[in-house]
């Protein structure tokens, strides 16, 4: 019943094998010539129907699969977004329908009834019904699953009840004020009823794309299906190959073996394509990814709220995001979340060392001993901790960056002795942020009343007062939390210029390809 390692490392868009790459040209002096600006995304140009579309994305090797709740690469959740379907889908941070149209709760929030769309057909021609629905929600959080869905803390799985075809019952654990979004949040696939078996073929979905082969860490090869719910797509077919290295995912396009390559690091689109048939593009400002440090706020210093301001005071956030974002980015207000609804857009605070020094002597923790933890899971992770610790020394603390290796990172009992980590959150909902975080003793904030606002903004049924618990929330992390998010930094591809469709559904790290082609 707890959260997973991969449920966080889903949540901060971690590309895993990213170690490596030069995260930063030149070492960590900040660039001294204008960031070249990459275009939006969002090209208004319309694929034409027809052909091929090839990405290249984040790979995971052999541990690749189809099964949609087992792998835990990017190149798993991109893949297995276009052949299976969630009952909602996260769009600007917010619940649109898929296979669900509705989710009414109860006047509790104890629970909630699904209307579900009518006319989805499965790949094989058999029809969509709420008994997949039940059985899809019973398999996905059944503890004989690898990673079990988060869904298990929330629903009551076991008391799903199919009403009719279009209807299902379900049961809630605790209130849930808006199980759309919950949904949204914490994404799980539909899969038949019955479903066990997930090979190139029986890998069985409604959604946009279909299986035609499969080499898990090396390729995968879509094709359309013309009976989608919401229109065929528009690529014949999909071709995603995938690879660990960022050089050369983006070298798959620059020699023409690709047409798109998604999330590359800051010192590859500084150097540009090169081409004029090419471009950097990022996902919009609000899809950028939360770059920053949690304090440890069970052990000493940052047990003291003071010492955890004194921190936020101490950070040079404009260093820190031209030196390590190379300028693709701005800087952040120490609220994850950005993008997300409900989110506080407050400015960031200013560096004031002279009040931090003073606020370190209060708190007794002048001179104190500090370990941030740190690895390459992110390209500058490993930068912004050594630059973060010389900034931290500046008001008096003695911090000892400790770098590890990606399998060691996230070791709990190591994190627990650490008095911080360096971490990252992309654009995804409030509840996913500060639920996840709450289920790790040393990333939580222990505080009475960030619990309590928490339990009101995910469990009222009421639009007005969400909104109210949620600004308490942050409002509580802004005066004593223990999160320091120095950045907001650009989600970057490299493309075609005729690459079109690209949509963002969640993690602008996972994006969505269902539409896409070539114009």
């Amino acid at each position: 019943m707890s959260h997973t390692r991969r449920d966080l490392l889903r949540s901060a868009g971690w590309s895993l094998g990213l170690a490596g790459v030069g995260a930063l040209l030149g070492g960590c002096a900040p660039s001294t010539s204008a960031t070249p600006r990459p275009v939006l995304q969002s090209t208004p140009s319309t694929p034409r129907r027809g052909g091929q579309f090839r990405a290249v994305l984040t790979g995971g090797g052999a541990a690749e699969s189809l099964d949609p709740f087992g792998g835990g690469a990017p190149s798993d959740f991109i893949r297995n977004d276009v052949i299976y379907d969630s009952l909602f889908s996260l769009v600007d941070g917010r619940a649109a329908p898929a296979l669900a149209l509705t989710a009414e709760p109860a006047s509790d929030g104890r629970s909630f009834v699904l209307r579900l769309r009518e006319g989805v057909r499965w790949h094989d021609g058999s029809p969509f019904t709420a008994a997949d629905v039940a059985y899809s929600l019973r398999y996905m959080t059944s503890p004989e699953r690898p990673y079990p869905n988060e869904l298990q803390l929330y629903v009551d799985t076991g008391g799903v009840k199919v009403v009719d075809d279009r209807t299902v019952r379900v049961p809630a654990r605790q209130p849930v004020g808006d199980p759309a979004l919950m949904l949204a949040s914490f994404p799980g696939k539909i899969i038949k009823d019955g479903a066990r078996s997930f090979s190139a073929a029986d890998a069985v979905g409604t959604g946009p794309y279909q299986v035609e082969a499969f080499e898990a860490g090396r390729q995968t090869r879509l094709r359309r299906f013309d009976g989608h719910w919401g229109g065929a797509p528009n690529a014949d077919t999909l071709v995603l190959s995938s690879l660990t290295d960022p050089q050369a995912k983006v070298n798959a396009v620059l020699t023409g073996q690709a047409d798109y390559a998604v999330d590359i690091p800051f010192s590859i689109a500084r150097a540009g394509t090169g081409s004029a048939e090419l471009e950097i593009r990022q996902a919009g400002e609000g899809n950028r990814v939360g770059f920053g440090f949690i304090l440890n706020a069970t052990r000493p210093p940052f047990d003291d709220p003071r010492a955890r301001r004194a921190v936020r005071l101490a950070v040079d956030r404009k260093a820190l995001v031209d030196t390590v974002l190379l300028g693709y980015g701005e800087p952040g207000n120490d609220l994850f979340g950005a993008g997300s609804e409900y989110f506080s857009d407050r400015e960031p605070p200013a560096r004031d060392v002279d009040q931090a020094r003073r606020l370190l002597r209060e708190a007794g923790a002048e001179g104190a001993q500090v370990t941030i933890r740190s690895s390459e899971y992110e390209a500058g992770y490993n930068a912004s901790t050594q630059l973060f610790a010389e900034q931290l020394r500046e008001v008096g603390l003695n911090v000892r960056p400790d770098i590890v290796g990606m399998q060691n990172f996230f070791d709990v009992k190591a994190l627990a002795e650490a008095n911080g980590i360096a971490f990252s959150i992309g654009a995804i909902p409030l509840m996913v942020i500060y639920g996840r975080l709450a289920a790790y003793p040393s990333l939580a904030l222990p505080a009475p009343r960030l619990r309590s606002a928490f339990a009101k903004a995910f469990g009222s049924t009421d639009a007005a007062q969400r909104k109210r618990s949620w600004t308490e929330v942050q409002d509580v992390m802004a005066e004593e939390g223990n999160c320091v998010v120095w950045g907001l930094a650009d989600t970057l591809s490299v493309a075609r210029k005729n690459v079109a469709g690209v949509e963002t559904r969640g993690l602008a790290k996972y994006p969505y390809l269902g539409k896409a082609g070539l114009a």
